[in-house]
């Protein structure tokens, strides 16, 4: 930076700052305990890779020793990625690490109090997932959470690499992957309301099975059009009440001469119901108040 330009060879130490660079540069949900810890943990590793920090809280980028103004800038940097930290901290947890000095430090800290035992995580996981139902939700909110939680588990979940492949181990990867994701599209319509039984039972009936991204653009479609055709049918209904309403006003009654009904519905045929005033029952007993009200 000697001729105060910032060029790509600066942007690529991990210990030079953008001057862009501040405490609130790094946003994501704070951190509140175990519960959300990995998710947390997750965010901000990618935020801190984009910004060429990771190496400070995993500890592989380290402090020079033989040159004073690197070790002064790599200290600088140390800080603000303590800040990108505490500044993603609910304010309980920013309070117990708020004195410690090194960035690496406050990551093991915080992976020893919150990271939760893999077993444990996994059956959480397995548990929400298969009582997952759709009830009240959308199709897409549907498939988002579900989606979220195989996401972790998958996380949990990776393969060992191998160095060395054939056509047998491409095969074994092939059917592993296959049956994975045939168990997310079972776990998936297992999950959706009963009113999308002929979806569930076409898409089963598929060979191959469809992904359960198709299962779930399909069913989304299928929305879709369901609350178009209640939007038509509620309009149409509407239309027919003016029409009628338009109708009647036109009908004059053959009995009473009144307009908005037929003779054959007029009440001085079929009768008064008996909330009308001169409803039989109530005319009786009207004339028995005048009665009594002259003696």
């Amino acid at each position: 930076m000697a001729t105060g330009r910032i060029t790509y060879q600066d942007m690529l130490n991990p210990i030079f700052l953008h001057p862009s660079d501040t405490p609130t540069s790094i946003q994501v949900d704070k951190l509140q305990g175990s519960a959300d810890y990995r998710a947390w943990k997750r965010s901000m590793e990618i935020n801190l890779s984009l910004k060429r920090k990771l190496g400070f809280v995993t500890g592989s980028t380290t402090q020079p020793t033989d040159d004073a103004t690197q070790a002064d800038l790599y200290e600088i940097c140390n800080n603000m990625v303590i800040a990108w930290i505490t500044h993603n901290l609910s304010s309980s947890i920013k309070k117990s690490v708020m004195f410690m000095t090194s960035a690496r430090d406050i990551w093991s800290n915080l992976e020893e109090r919150f990271s939760v035992a893999n077993g444990s995580r996994k059956y959480k996981l397995n548990r929400d997932l298969y009582g997952l139902k759709q009830n009240s939700l959308s199709v897409n909110d549907y498939y988002t959470s579900m989606k979220v939680l195989w996401e972790e588990l998958d996380a949990m979940n990776i393969l060992l690499i191998s160095t060395t492949t054939t056509d047998e181990t491409k095969t074994l990867l092939k059917t592993i992957h296959q049956q994975k994701e045939e168990t997310k599209l079972f776990q998936f319509l297992n999950g959706l309301n009963e009113t999308y039984n002929p979806q569930r039972s076409h898409l089963l009936m598929q060979n191959p099975l469809p992904s359960v991204e198709s299962a779930s653009s399909t069913l989304q479609q299928e929305e879709a059009q369901r609350e178009l055709l209640s939007l038509n049918s509620d309009t149409s209904e509407t239309t027919a009440i003016f029409s009628r309403a338009n109708l009647d006003k036109t009908i004059i009654c053959t009995a009473c001469g009144m307009k908005g009904h037929r003779g054959d519905k007029c009440w001085t045929v079929v009768g008064y119901p008996k909330w009308h005033p001169k409803n039989p029952q109530n005319l009786s007993t009207s004339k028995t108040k005048q009665f009594n009200n002259t003696r």
